[in-house]
């Protein structure tokens, strides 16, 4: 029998539960899941790759990856790159002012997650309120409307976590998809700018690519698991 090697584990923190787990990074098996998935082309299918690598990764068994926020997910794919491969990234990128494409320089270790203080909750009248929470990249992955204004609507529903009303709670998931549309269409356009604040303030991964041309050293804010995958 062949001897089985060691592979060396790693801490990390879970941004949103503030949390240290242990991870190990990933092997040639998670290398073949994530190019598998990224000659796919398909954007589905690369969420359950990363999400599966991650889980695999996980020394932790009892964290479910399913169930963090969508940011989580970017944050640890992010570690997990930066300790099995290395921590720069080389990628080309289109100069904002010049409109040429240039090659950039990542350096993972600088990676941020950008939050605000915008509050979960939602108040709709005086009866009503809805608590709002960061969506999952398994419903992330279900936003496929290209279209900005579908795609709003989307990650709206998979956004609301309960309806608060008459000291009663109303768990959104457990409503039909028919149900869930049908009371976001009976919002009032306050309502949804209300709605609007806080999905644009959702946690979001970033960091800086760099690059120079003849004049100056030049950057620009990446966000997004595909700059990185």
């Amino acid at each position: 029998m062949l001897p089985k090697i060691q592979t060396a584990v790693f801490k990390t923190t879970i941004p949103s539960l503030n949390r240290e787990i242990l991870l190990r990074p990933f092997l040639v098996k998670e290398e073949k899941i994530l190019l598998m998935a990224k000659q796919s082309g398909e954007k589905d299918q690369i969420f359950i790759a990363i999400e599966q690598v991650i889980q695999n990764c996980v020394v932790d068994e009892a964290l479910d990856i399913s169930k963090l926020p969508y940011y989580d997910i970017e944050y640890l794919f992010i570690q997990l790159r930066i300790n099995s491969i290395g921590d720069f990234i080389e990628l080309e990128i289109t100069d904002p002012e010049s409109g040429e494409r240039k090659k950039a320089t990542v350096d993972l270790n600088d990676v941020n997650v950008v939050s605000s203080d915008v509050g979960n909750k939602v108040i709709l009248n005086e009866d009503t309120a809805l608590i709002m929470k960061y969506p999952t990249l398994d419903e992330i992955s279900k936003v496929t409307a290209e279209n900005d204004v579908e795609a709003f609507f989307d990650t709206l529903k998979y956004s609301i976590n309960s309806v608060f009303h008459d000291d009663q709670s109303y768990e959104f998931y457990s409503y039909s998809n028919e149900e869930q549309i049908e009371f976001i269409d009976s919002l009032s356009v306050s309502n949804i700018e209300q709605c609007k604040d806080f999905i644009s303030s959702m946690p979001s991964v970033e960091v800086e690519a760099r690059w120079k041309d003849e004049k100056k050293d030049k950057s620009l804010t990446l966000k997004g698991i595909n700059n990185f995958f």
